[in-house]
Order: structure tokens, then sequence, then C-alpha cells
């Protein structure tokens, strides 16, 4: 293992599995040794630390559970079910007391107009808990949630994941000046630098700088290439480091 102490930087959204396809098969067998998979491509990529991101709510133990094995390395977020309200908010509340890193609003599991939904963004905010909004590609109708939410809480932490999409990252660029959006990095990012729609993050880089980039992977099996994309994107030594450590620490308040 490498020295700890040269490991920076922190992946905030990755899922255990034995390839970036399937993770949604981890279960209370075999996630172990997955857990040590990942610890061993953190060390071989000087990530001191990974945030374990359930991708459906029936793995929010398990994933608690990986997380605990190596806790000085992993960290945790907590996938959301909106109803039964009554008992989600209680949760929310105990997980921020354990350590909790984010909540995680699904879109395959969010109905937007859902008023449990503004509830637990509220609660989340509370509790000074960051909002993963996780979409494959963001909808419109989850485009016009987050319009909503980051209006009512300007002070929220509202992290995108994969970017919002290809498609949807471009939708979500006029949101970036409300300041309490970011966009995290994992799979889109690849393929953004490779479509005509780079001209966008380099213009969102060229204005901007990096303040609205934080790293995360997916998966451990990419960090290899995500990597040699922000050597493509050609950041120097500073803006580098605010995409894959000091975004994340401030964001979930990791030391």
């Amino acid at each position: 293992m490498k020295n700890c102490e040269r490991m920076m930087s922190v992946d905030i959204h990755t899922h255990l599995g034995p390839d970036r396809f399937s993770y949604e098969s981890v279960n209370i067998d075999n996630y172990g040794r997955y857990v040590d998979t990942l610890i061993e491509h953190m060390d071989n990529n000087t990530i001191k630390h990974a945030v374990l991101v359930p991708p459906s709510p029936e793995l929010n133990d398990l994933y608690y559970e990986a997380a605990s094995i190596y806790p000085e390395r992993l960290l945790f977020a907590h996938t959301v079910t909106p109803r039964p309200i009554d008992y989600t908010l209680p949760l929310i509340k105990e997980k921020a007391n354990n350590d909790c890193k984010a909540i995680v609003l699904d879109e395959r599991i969010l109905c937007p107009q859902d008023p449990a939904v503004l509830a637990i963004v509220n609660m989340a905010i509370e509790q000074d808990l960051a909002v993963y909004i996780h979409a494959k590609e963001i909808s419109f109708d989850t485009l016009s949630f987050l319009d909503r939410v980051t209006r009512i809480y300007p002070d929220g932490k509202f992290i995108i994941t994969h970017m919002g999409g290809l498609f949807g990252f471009y939708n979500i660029l006029s949101l970036l000046s409300r300041g309490n959006i970011w966009l995290e990095t994992s799979m889109t990012l690849i393929k953004l630098v490779e479509s005509p729609l780079r001209v966008f993050l380099d213009a969102l880089i060229q204005d901007a700088g990096v303040m609205y980039l934080v790293f995360g992977s997916e998966h451990y099996a990419d960090y290899s290439d995500i990597f040699a994309i922000l050597n493509i994107i050609n950041l120097n030594v500073e803006t580098r480091k605010i995409i894959t450590e000091e975004n994340a620490r401030r964001l979930l308040k990791i030391k």
C-alpha cells in the first residue's frame, strides 16, 4: 500500500462490484472482496477517501457495512425512499448523526412533484448533508425540480451525478451561477471530452474555472480513464486539485 499521506484525491461517487455494469448484484456474501479491490485501486490511483453510494435503497445497509470495513478510507451516502415520509425524515437525521455524507435522490424512484421530496431536501439541509441528484440523463421534470429547490434553498449543496448526462449537462449550465450546484464527473466527463459538446465544457472551465466540478468515478474500473481525461483538458496542478480533492472535502466535510 502506498503511503496514505500521499493519497489526497476524494472520489465522491462509487459503487461496489466486479465491474461497472454489475454493482446492482452485490450481496452480503461477496461485498467484502469488492471492498478490498476498491481499496487496492484507490491506493494505485492515490485516492485517500471514497464515498460509497448505494445504487438502490435496498443496498443502504450493505453499503454502510462495507464502509465500516475501512472507516478511515470509506465514507457513505444514503439513498432515500421518499415515502413513507414519517419513516424517512427521522432516518435522515439518524444517518447524519452517524457521519453519513449525503442523501441520494435517484431519478428512477423520484417523483419531483411529491411534497415528500421537498421535505426530504429540507431535512438534509438542516442536517448539513449534501443532496445528490442521481440520474443517467437528467429529465426535464427533474431539471425543473432542481431549478425550484436551488431557489428555495440557496445554502443547499446539490451534487448532480454524471454531470446530468451528456445532453443534460448542457441544460444544467444555466443554473450553475446560483452557486449551490456541482457536477460530479463520472461517466459523462469521458464522453463529453470526445463529443461536439466539449465546447460547452471548455467554455465552463474558461468562464468559471473548475469550481463547479467534483471528482467521482461510478466504479474503480474508470479511474484511469477519468484521470487521463483530466490530463487531456490540460489542467494545472492547482485546478486539478480543486476537482479531485478540495471541492469534495468542502462539500462533504471530509478532513
